[in-house]
């Protein structure tokens, strides 16, 4: 919620509608104006873990370049202020610390200590990734897909598996991507891999504006005339990809042009399976 508050603020212009002389109350029609994004598009991901697998918890916010004014008409952004949402976002999460609820006075206290120090050293708590490869389709599909459903470790980054011992590699960001071994003994790797598991019903994906679940009927038809239709093909994928590459298809028989049915599939690299009785 924090995370929507911030951009809630950047999308409906509050800064510009706090410097207004004749104040007009939320509850009027005239408060949002033409330019005014009402309906955006946001995604919040929670993940706890770093590239080295320690405790790092973040969010990544994916967020629409644009949304719908009052009127419903699709308004676009060309950017976002990243410092302004860097200080907001720094002041609601330390005021979420700092006002948390806890277990006794020393924890809070504790607390309390953390935050004067985050704000003596100016630390900076948000960072924008976005680039150019995530403003289209593919881009954004992709992206999707790999923050949706993310495990801690990529199973090909585990170049090594002892009886004592597992050897994994990762791209450090703060030595600019260089690829780092890390072997740790079995033990350790295994509590560093339960450590990330969620609690049970804990939400790790929230979704908001035209991305949420439940829309109200303008803005979902407002959404439709921006939709594209795909055309389904009755062809699996395999079979249209060995048409686009080699010109034929691989399901029917060269000889007498009849649809043959598929019985097994075999590959050198992997074996069909062996059937013990």
């Amino acid at each position: 919620m924090a995370v929507n508050h911030i951009f809630k603020y950047q999308f409906h212009n509050i800064h510009r509608k706090n410097l207004r002389v004749n104040k007009i109350p939320k509850s009027s029609y005239q408060y949002f104006t033409p330019s005014d994004v009402i309906h955006y598009g946001l995604i919040t991901v929670i993940h706890s873990f770093g590239r080295d697998l320690k405790w790092n918890p973040h969010i990544h916010a994916i967020l629409s370049l644009g949304g719908f004014n009052k009127f419903f008409h699709f308004v676009n952004f060309r950017y976002f202020h990243a410092e302004s949402i860097a200080r907001q976002w720094k002041f609601l999460l330390l005021d979420i610390i700092s006002n948390g609820k806890y277990p006794n006075e020393h924890i809070r206290l504790k607390a309390k200590n953390t935050v004067s120090l985050m704000y003596k050293i100016d630390k900076r708590f948000f960072f924008d990734v976005a680039n150019g490869n995530i403003n289209n389709n593919k881009g954004i599909i992709k992206y999707l897909g790999r923050y949706l459903a993310r495990a801690p470790i990529a199973e090909y980054k585990i170049s090594n598996i002892s009886h004592d011992s597992v050897s994994f590699f990762f791209y450090d960001l703060k030595l600019g991507k260089k690829k780092t071994l890390v072997t740790m003994p079995l033990s350790k790797f295994i509590t560093q891999i339960l450590i990330h598991l969620p609690p049970k019903n804990f939400k790790m994906i929230s979704r908001f504006g035209f991305y949420a679940r439940r829309k109200s009927h303008k803005l979902t038809n407002a959404i439709q005339a921006f939709k594209t239709s795909a055309v389904s093909s009755n062809f699996p994928w395999y079979e249209r990809q060995i048409f686009n590459t080699f010109g034929i298809n691989p399901f029917v028989c060269p000889k007498c042009n009849i649809k043959m049915k598929v019985s097994e599939f075999y590959h050198y690299l992997y074996p069909p399976t062996r059937i013990y009785i």
